[in-house]
């Protein structure tokens, strides 16, 4: 089978992703990151947009029948409704982080089908750390996820990642800007089968894709997303081998609702997964979901 890194759809996709994360660097070295606020009241700034429209011209040249569902785009809910397969994109996932120049953001992209995240790439600019997972055949790409990362001169390195199996300290990504950090309660319960829990805050998809590798176990969180916060490293995940889901233990399904907006979920492999899943039905988080 033909290895991913050399399938022309990975490296197409690989492209646009550089090509944008070049654009949002240009101005994360600028003094002036143009930071405007949103009709939502979240900010936006100038590499979002910079980002998007180089993601957007490179996935309608690549695949000019697939419409394209982005944050920093604007499309009827009667129009994308009627959209079986679509890319779902977040041009800057971590938009806060960008803003305080801490470098936790991540570009996002993922192919969806029929509300399953079937395809995601997710590359951290900053950090030039990229990965890939396929969970459906689609242009015949190998199923599976891989991490690269860009050396000097463009010189790549490719590895196939997977969830591992619990091990102790238990880490746990939080969240940088979206907290609470993890209840307590759950906390415990970790504790009583793992002794040692590590809580780590990081920013954007960047928390699910460290689990994804196996260098990390669980990412709670409960507060609002939206689907392109999710889709891209939904798909990473679950073709490593691990789960993007409810608290009730349920997949996310995308552009199969009026609202963008995700509710709480948790990243994890199959064996922490149960403890997540009994905290909640025990406690009165699900009253709040």
């Amino acid at each position: 089978m033909q290895d991913v890194n050399t399938h022309p759809v990975f490296q197409a996709l690989q492209k646009i992703i550089h090509q944008a994360a070049a654009a949002i660097m240009e101005i994360y070295q600028s003094a002036d990151l143009g930071i405007e606020q949103k009709s939502d009241d979240s900010p936006v700034t100038a590499a979002d947009l910079a980002a998007h429209k180089v993601i957007i011209t490179g996935l309608q040249a690549l695949t000019p029948n697939i419409p394209v569902l982005s944050e920093e785009g604007s499309v009827s809910l009667e129009e994308r409704l009627s959209w079986s397969t679509l890319w779902i994109v977040d041009p800057l996932d971590g938009t806060k982080e960008f803003i305080k120049r801490n470098g936790e953001f991540s570009i996002n992209i993922a192919l969806v089908d029929q509300g399953k995240p079937i395809l995601g790439m997710v590359y951290l600019p900053t950090t030039a750390e990229g990965y890939f997972g396929v969970t459906q055949a689609w242009q015949d790409l190998p199923l599976g996820a891989i991490k690269w990362h860009d050396g000097p001169e463009r010189a790549v390195s490719y590895e196939s990642i997977n969830v591992r199996a619990p091990r102790e300290p238990i880490i746990v990504m939080t969240s940088r800007s979206h907290g609470p950090a993890l209840p307590m309660e759950l906390k415990q319960t970790l504790k009583d089968f793992y002794q040692q829990v590590r809580e780590l805050p990081k920013g954007s998809s960047i928390k699910g894709c460290r689990i994804a590798e196996g260098i990390a176990d669980l990412h709670l969180r409960r507060g609002p997303t939206s689907e392109w916060d999710t889709a891209a490293q939904q798909a990473i995940i679950e073709a490593a081998g691990g789960m993007l889901v409810t608290p009730e233990g349920k997949p996310f399904l995308y552009n199969q609702r009026e609202t963008l907006l995700n509710g709480h979920f948790f990243v994890a492999g199959d064996e922490i997964a149960p403890h997540i899943m009994r905290w909640y039905e025990t406690t009165d988080e699900h009253k709040k979901s």
